[in-house]
C-alpha cells in the first residue's frame, strides 16, 4: 500500500475555532459521557456555554488528562445535527480532518492506535495525577498516510466492526429492558403467595483483596476485576494482574453475574473474559434458581440498595449482608415460573452471547488496526474478493 509520512498538524486541525457565544444554550458532552475504547458517545446534556472545547460532527475527541487518556477515552462525534456546534470538557483535545487530505474516521482510527496513544502518554507533563498531553506533541505526531482510496477501504472495514459492536450494545440494552418489563408484568399480576429473601435464592460470594496475590510469572496471571472494570464493562491496560493460583470461587468467567455492593452499586453480566474477583464485588450464583431469576430480583431492589448506600456516612457507601436478608423475594408458582423461564432464559443467554461477540469483534479490530494503518495489509482487490465470496 502506497503511503507518505505526514505530521498530524499538516492534515488535521487541533482544537479548531468555532463560533459559540458565551451564554448560548448548547449540547454539552462532559468527560463522563465518553466511554473508554468506544467510538460512539452515549449521552449529552444541555447547558449554557461558558467555556470548554467546541466541536461538530466529524470531529474526534481525545481525553488529554490522566487517567482518562490512559484508559482510552477517545470518541468520534456523530450525534449532532447538521452544522450544530456543541461543547465539552476543557480536558478534551479536538481533532478535525482537513478536507481532501484525510477522512474524518481515518483520523479517529489514527487517534485510537496504540502508536498514537503511547506517544500521547509519554508526552504528558504536569504534577502527578493531573498530567496532560501537550498540543504540540499531537501536532507533531508523524504517521504513514495512504491515498484517499486506501483510506476509504480501511475505514469501511473498521467502521463495519465498530458499527456492529454499537448495534450489539443497543441490542443488549433493549433485551435487558424487555426482560425487566416481562418480570415486572409478572409482579403486577402474579398469583403467588410464597415469600423468601434475596440471600436465600442465591449465593453472594465476596471478592478478596487481590493485591495480596501478585503474579509469580508472566504466564499464569489473571486481570483483576474491580468496580471500575465492572462499570466500564471490560479489562484494560491499566487493570491490575494477579496470579491465577487463586481459589476458583473468586475467579470470574463469561456469563457470571457480578454485583458491586460498595461505591457505585451496579449489577452486570460479565462478558470480557476470565478475571479475578476483587473485594467490594459479589459473584452471584445459585444451585437452584436460573440466572434470570436472581438477576431480576437484584435489579428490582437495586434502587433501594443505592439509597441505603447513599445514607452511609462514609466515602464509600455500601450495603451489608443483612440488607440482602431484608430484601424480599416472591417465588412464582409452578406455571408462572415455567412461563417466565420460557421467555427470560433465552433473553439472558442472548445477552451473554452478544456480549461475547462484541468482545471478539473488538479483539479483531484491535489486532487489525495497526496492520491496516501501517500498510502491511494489501487491500488491493479486496472488493472483488468479497464480491465473489
Amino acid at each position: 500500500m502506497e503511503t507518505r509520512t505526514v505530521r498530524l498538524g499538516d492534515v488535521a486541525t487541533v482544537n479548531p475555532r468555532l463560533p459559540l457565544t458565551k451564554g448560548t444554550v448548547a449540547r454539552k458532552i462532559p468527560m463522563e459521557a465518553l466511554t473508554a475504547h468506544q467510538r460512539y458517545i452515549d449521552s449529552f446534556i444541555y447547558e449554557r456555554y461558558s467555556g470548554g472545547a467546541k466541536f461538530q460532527n466529524g470531529d474526534t475527541l481525545i481525553a488529554r488528562i490522566t487517567p482518562s487518556l490512559e484508559n482510552g477515552k477517545t470518541s468520534y462525534v456523530d450525534l449532532l445535527d447538521k452544522n450544530e456546534i456543541a461543547f465539552g470538557s476543557t480536558e478534551f483535545i479536538v481533532l478535525r480532518a482537513k478536507n481532501k487530505l484525510i477522512l474524518p474516521k481515518f483520523l479517529y482510527y489514527i487517534a485510537i492506535s496504540n502508536s498514537f496513544r503511547q506517544m500521547a502518554i509519554q508526552s504528558m507533563t504536569g504534577t502527578s495525577g493531573r498530567q496532560r498531553v501537550q498540543n504540540e506533541s499531537v501536532i507533531n505526531y508523524e504517521f504513514p498516510l495512504p491515498i484517499m482510496d486506501e483510506q476509504k477501504a480501511i475505514v469501511k472495514l473498521l467502521d463495519s466492526i465498530d458499527s456492529k459492536i454499537e448495534l450489539n450494545r443497543q441490542i443488549n440494552k433493549n433485551l435487558l429492558k424487555l426482560a425487566v418489563l416481562e418480570f415486572n408484568k409478572w409482579l403486577d399480576f402474579n398469583q403467588s403467595n410464597q415469600y423468601t429473601s434475596l440471600d436465600k435464592i442465591a449465593n453472594f460470594k465476596n471478592g478478596i483483596a487481590m493485591q495480596k496475590f501478585p503474579p509469580t510469572d508472566n504466564v499464569h496471571v489473571l486481570p483483576v476485576l474491580k468496580i471500575r472494570e465492572l462499570n466500564q464493562g471490560y479489562i484494560d491496560s491499566s487493570s491490575g494482574l494477579v496470579t491465577s493460583a487463586i481459589d476458583d470461587d473468586v475467579k470470574v468467567y463469561n456469563g457470571d453475574l457480578i454485583f458491586s455492593w460498595s461505591g457505585t452499586l451496579s449489577v452486570k453480566i460479565w462478558t470480557d473474559g476470565d478475571a479475578a474477583l476483587n473485594q467490594h464485588l459479589f459473584k452471584v450464583t445459585s444451585d437452584r434458581w436460573p440466572k434470570w431469576f436472581y438477576y431480576m430480583w437484584i435489579l428490582h431492589h437495586l434502587q433501594k440498595f443505592r439509597g441505603i448506600a447513599a445514607d452511609k456516612k462514609t466515602t464509600m457507601g455500601h450495603i451489608k449482608r443483612k440488607d440482602l436478608t431484608n430484601a424480599g423475594v416472591l417465588i412464582p408458582n409452578v406455571k408462572e415460573f415455567k412461563d417466565l423461564d420460557i421467555t427470560l432464559n433465552p433473553i439472558i443467554e442472548q445477552i451473554i452471547n452478544v456480549g461475547i461477540e462484541s468482545k471478539n469483534l473488538a479483539n479483531i479490530r484491535n489486532i487489525m488496526l495497526p496492520k491496516l494503518l501501517s500498510g502491511s495489509i494489501d487491500l488491493s482487490g479486496i472488493e472483488e474478493v468479497i464480491k465473489d465470496a
